[in-house]
């Protein structure tokens, strides 16, 4: 071997050895932390979204701009479940909710209002679709023949303290409010006002209503829940409305395979039935009379009673009595089947 591989093969071993006594020594070389790194340990990850509210309280000065309340209906994101706007002033209609959890309500000064000028612009001052509602304390002002509130497409509605001047513009029949589409309504503090429950949908009548006419068709089914007193009630297509809990009905009309019932001490005055209908009354209500019977029926009593009642030649109707009072006189059981004072 020359010389110059001596030297080479030398510095091939001294690299060698070098290598391995670094690999065994300890690294104590320092590095800067990641960029952020020393915030990021210190402070913890703040999130970027808005707390999530239960209810959001807005206040809707319609004094100041009468379209306040329309524009604040149009705004479809909220950081709120339910959204309560409290309303001054006269707002602008017509107006859509087509959104959950939204609320109405007027000030505290009952200042607030919801007005429509133009009859040609909408068939309903307030439209609710597919949506959940709470209306209270204000009232509704609308040209003739226009609807105050229309509620459908599966919604569900609250009404508390609803007025409106709402009136036909013919001598057709007219309803301020009409429930529609599967949809829900529940009625308080009423007075006065024309409804109409259709389209297979549902309505309480729960405390302090007076003087409704209402009118219950096509599949639906009403209830009066407390002491409630209703000038008409029409109950047509299939439809159902039980009187409950002392409520009181001057006209009852019944057509068209429909069905009505009274219980706990409510009462019903003029009766018209027919056309394959039923009604009935339960525990210590009252039907004063006259009645007007077309058709087979079914007409039971059941511990109540009938004033006024005369004996009808009906013999494909159903006709009974369990513990009758008729016309002053008690009849035990199940022996009332129609009889007026001669069917002792």
């Amino acid at each position: 071997m020359n010389t110059s591989n001596i030297v080479l093969v030398c510095a091939l071993v001294s690299g060698l050895l070098c290598h391995s006594d670094l690999a065994k020594a300890e690294d104590t070389r320092t590095f800067p932390p990641p960029f952020g790194a020393d915030s990021l340990a210190e402070e913890p990850i703040k999130p970027t979204h808005k707390k999530y509210k239960k209810v959001k309280h807005l206040k809707i000065n319609c004094s100041r701009k009468s379209t306040a309340l329309k524009n604040t209906l149009k705004r479809k994101a909220w950081s709120a479940e339910k959204v309560k706007l409290v309303i001054s002033g006269e707002c602008q209609g017509p107006l859509l909710i087509d959104r959950h959890g939204i609320e109405i309500t007027n000030d505290a000064d009952r200042s607030g209002s919801i007005k429509v000028t133009d009859n040609n612009i909408a068939n309903s001052a307030i439209v609710i679709k597919s949506a959940s509602v709470n209306l209270s304390n204000f009232n509704i002002d609308v040209p003739v023949g226009m609807i105050a509130v229309t509620v459908k497409a599966n919604s569900t509605a609250n009404f508390d303290h609803i007025t409106t001047n709402a009136k036909s513009d013919s001598e057709t029949a007219f309803s301020q409010f009409v429930i529609t589409d599967n949809s829900s309504s529940y009625f308080a503090n009423l007075s006065g006002n024309q409804l109409m429950i259709a389209g297979g949908s549902f309505s309480d009548f729960t405390v302090g209503n007076d003087q409704l006419t209402i009118n219950i068709t096509d599949t639906s089914t009403a209830r009066s829940s407390a002491e409630n007193q209703f000038d008409s009630v029409q109950v047509s297509g299939n439809g159902y409305f039980l009187a409950d809990n002392r409520t009181h009905i001057d006209l009852l009309m019944i057509w068209s395979k429909a069905a009505v019932e009274i219980n706990q001490e409510s009462a019903v005055g003029h009766l018209m039935m027919g056309g394959q209908t039923l009604f009935a009354a339960y525990k210590n209500s009252t039907i004063i009379g006259p009645y007007n019977i077309w058709g087979n029926v079914v007409f039971e009593l059941e511990h109540s009673s009938a004033d006024n009642w005369k004996a009808i030649d009906k013999p494909h109707s159903i006709i009974s009595g369990n513990n009758a009072t008729v016309n002053g006189i008690h009849y035990p059981q199940w022996s009332w089947s129609g009889q007026d004072h001669s069917g002792l």
